[in-house]
This record gives C-alpha cells, structure tokens and sequence, in this order.
C-alpha cells in the first residue's frame, strides 16, 4: 500500500505491517512504531514537506503584520504559531 504525497518528494508505504517513510526515491527516511494511529502519522510526516511549503506562503504573505483577533485565538498567536512552525522545520533561531 503506497499513499502518495501531493508533491510526490516523500511517501508513505507499508511494508511487512511497518509504515516507512521513503523519499522520491525510496530511500528510507523513517520508520513508524505498529500502534493505533501509526497511519496518520505515517501520512503527517510524509506530508510535511508540502505543509511546510504552506506555512512558508502563509509567513510571507502575512510579512511582519499581525491578523486581527479572533476570539479565542487571536491572530497574532496564529501569525506567531506559523512562524515558530517554520523556524522549527527549517533549525532557524527565532
């Protein structure tokens, strides 16, 4: 069983009952642990990279502003969430 990532740079294949995470390639990038949900995390960290993508966008086309608030969450901690997610993806000190 092969699921395919939109952008196609990673996917996630079960083998022998194990969820691996192989690049276009089929080099193998990570193994998930047998456990109830282990085929959503399987197709989360397959993904990533296209999420990452889209948190990228998302930044820059926020820039340095803030949204407005929301209610419960304001858009500031959302602005603040998106950035702190690409800066944990891409090691930069932020």
């Amino acid at each position: 069983m092969e699921i395919k990532t939109i952008l196609g740079s990673w996917k996630a294949v079960k083998e022998n009952g194990v969820w691996q995470i192989q690049d276009k390639d089929g080099k193998l990038i990570s193994k998930i642990e047998p456990s109830t949900d282990d085929e959503s995390q399987a197709r989360l960290i397959a993904n990533s990279p296209y999420l990452l993508q889209a948190l990228k966008g998302m930044v820059a086309l926020i820039g340095d502003d803030d949204l407005d608030d929301n209610g419960e969450l304001s858009g500031a901690a959302i602005c603040d969430m998106a950035r702190d997610a690409v800066a944990l993806a891409l090691v930069i000190d932020r």
